[in-house]
């Protein structure tokens, strides 16, 4: 109340003597509206909602099928990758999946009729402004259990998806990137010097973390996960330090939806 008071008193202030009471209120609400949103973006660029580790599990039964929930912060694809192969199980008549990115989304059906299984999924982890979140529900379908048909797979996917994002911790996180490094082997040794350096900034900075690498006849391949505020820094950096030869990029654009 005292800092609405406080803006109250501002934006009143700033009005003309001679406006009426309705302009100064609607000149009010204007300033109250334009700081709201100063407020909101700035806030949105400096960290993220995702869930606290390690992992979640809810389920719930529909028509004698068991829906398995589980659920995980994951900052990267490899991330959520590995985490969907973990807790996927090849006893479920399906595993269907979402996973959301900072900037990207992926999902997968697993089998289950296209769009009932994977985007209600992904819905859910939208709906609770979620970011960096992977979920997989586990379908264990009875013998003589009945058939759910389109519409009751997806309310039964998108309810066991909300049952274990709703329920799970949550955690505020600076956003992250990921970056596929390139180079010459001639320029390793200044590429991972430069790694190296990223990698002791503290968290805030600009840290990153490496992924996989590869290495082929002539050139070595690096995965990193940078956070998102130092991406155009550290690409500049690498340039700068490599004279050019070393190149850091987004990673080549996946399907969203896999099945």
């Amino acid at each position: 109340q005292a800092l609405g008071l406080l803006v109250s008193r501002h934006c009143y202030g700033l009005a003309p003597a001679s406006h009426s009471l309705v302009a100064r209120q609607a000149h009010h609400a204007r300033a109250l509206a334009s700081r709201r949103r100063v407020v909101c973006r700035a806030a949105s660029t400096a960290t993220i909602t995702t869930l606290a580790p390690p992992g979640w599990v809810e389920e719930e039964t529909v028509r004698k099928s068991r829906f398995v929930a589980h659920a995980a912060p994951a900052s990267s694809w490899a991330e959520a990758k590995a985490f969907i192969a973990d807790v996927s199980d090849a006893k479920g008549r399906h595993n269907c999946w979402a996973w959301v990115g900072a900037d990207t989304a992926r999902s997968s059906d697993d089998g289950e009729p296209s769009g009932t299984a994977g985007r209600p999924i992904l819905n859910a982890i939208e709906g609770e402004e979620l970011k960096n979140v992977a979920v997989v529900v586990t379908r264990y379908k009875a013998k003589d259990a009945p058939m759910l048909g389109a519409g009751g797979l997806l309310r039964a996917y998108g309810s066991a998806a909300r049952l274990v994002v709703v329920a799970a911790p949550r955690r505020d996180v600076v956003p992250v990137s990921e970056l596929t490094l390139r180079c010459p082997l001639s320029e390793l040794g200044n590429v991972q010097r430069l790694v190296s350096k990223w990698e002791r900034m503290p968290e805030g900075a600009g840290t990153l973390t490496r992924a996989e690498e590869t290495y082929t006849e002539d050139a070595y391949v690096l995965g990193l996960v940078v956070e998102s505020a130092a991406v155009d820094r550290f690409v500049a950096e690498v340039t700068e330090s490599s004279n050019g030869m070393a190149v850091a990029e987004p990673p080549e654009a996946e399907t969203e939806e896999e099945s």
